[in-house]
């Protein structure tokens, strides 16, 4: 079986772009953080903003291209007896 792609809407492209975005600003922040040698509260708390960026961009990222791929059709196995 055969499917056509379909455009991703807009609320795909969004959630994937902004998944994008924020895992590059959490990687990007992570790595300042330690290349500056930022000590204390102040530091920890840079890393664990960069890293918790970088979740919630990899979860959007994968939010974005699980709504596309449910929409299509998938293959299922037959629901008739086992011979």
């Amino acid at each position: 079986m055969t499917t056509t792609p379909q455009p991703a809407s807009r609320s795909e492209r969004i959630a994937t772009a902004i998944g994008i975005a924020l895992l590059a600003t959490g990687a990007a922040t992570l790595l300042l953080s330690i290349g500056f040698d930022l000590r204390g509260f102040g530091g920890g708390f840079v890393q664990g903003a960069g890293i918790g960026a970088m979740l919630v961009g990899t979860y959007l990222w994968g939010f974005g291209n699980g709504i596309r791929r449910a929409r299509r059709r998938q293959w299922l196995p037959s629901r008739g007896t086992v011979e």
